[in-house]
């Protein structure tokens, strides 16, 4: 007989039926079908992936051979016209007005005037236009005709800030005063006047006004005892100023030649020199943030909102002309030589433009090249507008619309 611990596990052991069996076996096929679908569609997806990286590497890299012309507006001005690029439109000006274009030629706002000579400074919705050497300047918001300004002394440099406020720098035989105006206020306009005496502070030589017209920065050049100094001073107009005149700080380049002074932000300040440039932080208790000096001949310069610019080479010799890309905390980010005739560069988006002559060179930010063209005739600016790979295209009688292609 079988032993009754025998039969027990017998009597507890499964039994698989032919039913049961083919039961199984269809789980399994439906498990290993998951399976492979579920793989199927991870490889599909990392095909996609791959693919739609290798377009947008492709695409956010190509380099364009040419351009279609996708508009034509006729110039109807004087080679006395100057424009500029404004936020992706036009602005003109000479001096007997100024008015911002769109891309299809109209007339989004002007203002009329007569100046001898007219330069013109942007920061965000407002522009000043002020007539070096005579005492009149006139700040728009394209709102209103204009407001303007006239001023006890001549004019030497006028710059506006993104509220609004004005910056000039008046010139008198033995003195400079720089005058801090508000041109939209309801009542006194001139906010802050900072005079300087030509033998004891030196010549002022250049400023700029921050975008929230809280502080400015303006450079003097001393000349003592048969040396030149260079030296740049720091104003702010919050209560912290106020408590010390309104000067917060100070610094001596000695001789170094100091080219420009631009405001990074309302906090931050790039000091442009002859070797280089330094950032200094905080316009309530001015410090350097960081220090760049460099071996190479400096030949151009340009900021926008991210990033420093400089280009070095010896004049005239194309062959060892490298751009350099700084962060806004001066790291050094992208080195790119560059062997291209050019008279005026500027930064844009992720781009940077080499106009010039007959040629276009758009280098991106990260090191391809973008677009290198001989127009094969001679051509006066070349501006992005606001869709991506868009252009103005000026020359002496058109303005085009073009496309890059190719």
């Amino acid at each position: 007989g079988i032993p009754s611990g025998c039969a027990a596990r017998s009597r507890g052991r499964k039994v698989l039926t032919v039913q049961g069996f083919f039961a199984l076996y269809s789980d399994n096929i439906k498990k290993r079908r998951k399976i492979l679908l579920f793989g199927s569609i991870a490889a599909a997806v990392v095909v996609a992936l791959t693919a739609i990286v290798i377009i947008s590497y492709y695409y956010m890299n190509r380099t364009f051979s040419g351009y279609d012309v996708e508009r034509e507006i006729t110039r109807e001005d004087s080679n006395n016209v100057e424009y500029l690029s404004y936020h992706g439109k036009l602005l003109k000006y000479s001096r007997d007005g100024i008015s911002a274009l769109d891309k299809t030629g109209n007339v989004l706002w002007n203002g009329g005037y007569e100046m001898q000579q007219p330069q013109v400074d942007i920061c965000e919705d407002y522009v000043v236009v002020a007539d070096i050497g005579s005492k009149t300047c006139i700040i728009y918001d394209g709102t209103n005709p204009g407001k303007e300004i006239e001023t006890t002394l001549p004019i030497g440099r006028a710059k506006v800030s993104a509220d609004g406020k004005v910056a000039v720098l008046l010139h008198d035989d033995d003195s400079d005063v720089i005058n801090i105006y508000d041109p939209f206020s309801a009542g006194e306009q001139l906010l802050v006047e900072i005079p300087s005496n030509v033998l004891d502070d030196g010549y002022a030589m250049d400023l700029d006004l921050a975008p929230d017209g809280e502080s400015i920065v303006i450079s003097y050049l001393v000349a003592a005892n048969g040396t030149m100094e260079n030296k740049v001073c720091f104003y702010n107009f919050t209560e912290v100023g106020q408590d010390q005149n309104t000067l917060v700080g100070g610094k001596s380049f000695e001789q170094k030649m100091i080219s420009q002074i631009k405001y990074l932000d309302s906090d931050r300040v790039v000091i442009f020199t002859e070797d280089g440039f330094t950032i200094f932080k905080d316009m309530k208790k001015p410090g350097i943030q960081a220090e760049v000096t460099l071996k190479e001949e400096i030949k151009s310069i340009a900021v926008d909102d991210e990033n420093i610019l400089i280009v070095t080479g010896v004049a005239g010799n194309i062959d060892d002309q490298v751009v350099h890309l700084y962060t806004l905390q001066g790291k050094e980010k992208m080195t790119k030589k560059v062997t291209i005739q050019y008279s005026q560069v500027e930064m844009t988006r992720n781009e940077i433009l080499f106009t010039g002559n007959q040629n276009c060179f758009l280098l991106r930010k990260n090191g391809t090249v973008k677009f290198s063209f001989d127009f094969g005739k001679n051509y006066d600016y070349f501006f992005p507008t606001t869709r991506e790979n868009q252009y103005f295209f000026l020359d002496e009688t058109t303005i085009r619309i073009v496309k890059l292609s190719g």
